[in-house]
């Protein structure tokens, strides 16, 4: 498990917020292509670089 500054296909970052300050970065299981669910196709569920839907939440983006 990793910790990012921000996504590393989009480079979005986390906001400060009341009730959380992070967000998952996913991981396909097919092509290892790490990915959130601003730049995941299908809302967030599908990875933008080969289709899968297949994804593990390993790291995480904080602010």
């Amino acid at each position: 498990m990793s910790d990012f500054d921000s996504c590393p296909r989009c480079g979005r970052q986390a906001e400060e917020d009341f009730s959380s300050n992070w967000f998952y970065v996913h991981t396909c299981r097919d092509c290892d292509e790490k990915f959130c669910d601003e730049c995941g196709n299908g809302g967030g569920t599908t990875c933008p670089e080969c289709g899968s839907t297949e994804y593990s939440d390993y790291d995480k983006v904080y602010s």
